[in-house]
């Protein structure tokens, strides 16, 4: 079981790529913040990003993913003033989406921008360890050579907008996003702690690998603990202060997790999802569900059917049925 890909899995990530920037200097521009996961590659030249007052220099192959909630400014460089965003893509009618073209006519550089959407995040682990701020430089080796060229690739599906070029990219956007992530955990330094840095422990991450692979066995501290070859103690001590929770607590929030899941993607009866998830009985399986989630499991697939229908009954650009993602991008 790849726990990571499990988790991805989990949230039902989706990404889009929302187009490909070709910027000369002088150029820079603003960006407010936004409930939305952003991400920039740059496939050629150089920019500067200051993020939560900070600055950081994007080189060619180098790959920037920002939650949702922060603002800021990319540009070619320190001293340059930055516009707003909505005015880089204005002969677009601020909408993204194919090659933009924007600057002063010097250096350039190309980005290729999109987003990522992350649903059922609230019990995730992977969601609450992530940083607000993610950069992986182009320089770091195999796993980055190997990044570069898929992002070499996107570069050049943006550029030729063949039918179904937004498919191809969208995809390679996920493909990215795994890439930056297993960067990320490779580059963590010992000491700190989280999630992410579990699953770089040999032993940590038997134990959750065994934990997903199976989450509705009757687990115990003392089965966990034999299964990453620790004892009790010494393995509820290190899970807790590597995690930030205790192993049967994670175990817990992850089947509340998976339930949520299964309530999403199926026809299962609360029963079904319950003995699915670990509960002998239904009665714990809520009580359970209603203390981690914030309401019943029959509430919880009530407001569902509701958010569905909801979205059904609402027409998108072509007429009836859902409507289709929104391409309004990064402004």
């Amino acid at each position: 079981m790849d726990v990571l890909a499990d988790t991805l899995h989990g949230v039902h990530m989706r990404s889009m790529v929302n187009g490909r920037l070709e910027v000369t200097a002088p150029w820079g521009m603003r960006v407010d913040a936004r409930d939305v996961c952003l991400f920039y590659v740059v496939s050629r030249g150089s920019c500067v990003l200051e993020i939560e007052g900070t600055r950081h220099v994007l080189a060619s192959g180098d790959f920037v993913f920002i939650l949702g909630g922060v603002s800021y400014v990319l540009k070619d460089s320190a001293k340059t003033r930055p516009v707003p965003v909505s005015e880089v893509y204005a002969n677009r009618g601020g909408r993204c989406g194919g090659v933009v073209r924007y600057g002063g006519g010097g250096a350039p550089t190309t980005l290729i921008c999109g987003r990522f959407i992350f649903d059922g995040t609230s019990l995730s682990p992977l969601v609450a360890s992530l940083p607000p701020f993610l950069h992986v430089k182009g320089d770091g080796g195999i796993a980055t050579r190997w990044l570069e060229s898929t992002m070499q690739f996107v570069a050049s599906e943006m550029e030729a907008e063949q039918p179904g070029y937004e498919t191809v990219a969208s995809r390679l956007g996920d493909v990215l996003l795994v890439q930056a992530l297993r960067t990320h955990v490779a580059s963590l330094p010992p000491e700190q702690g989280g999630w992410l840095r579990a699953l770089t422990d040999p032993r940590l991450s038997t134990a959750l690998q065994r934990l997903h692979e199976r989450p509705e066995a009757p687990w115990t501290v003392e089965g966990l603990a034999r299964a990453a070859g620790m004892s009790r103690s010494v393995f509820a001590a290190r899970f807790k202060s590597i995690v930030g929770e205790g192993p049967l607590t994670y175990l817990t929030r992850w089947r509340m997790h998976k339930a949520t899941r299964l309530m999403t993607a199926g026809n299962l009866s609360a029963s079904e999802i319950a003995q699915a998830v670990g509960y002998e009985t239904d009665s714990a399986f809520v009580k359970a569900f209603k203390r981690h989630v914030g309401e019943t499991p029959g509430a919880y697939r009530r407001r569902l059917k509701g958010r569905d229908a909801d979205s059904a009954a609402t027409p998108g650009p072509g007429g009836g049925g859902r409507p289709s993602p929104s391409r309004t991008g990064l402004s």
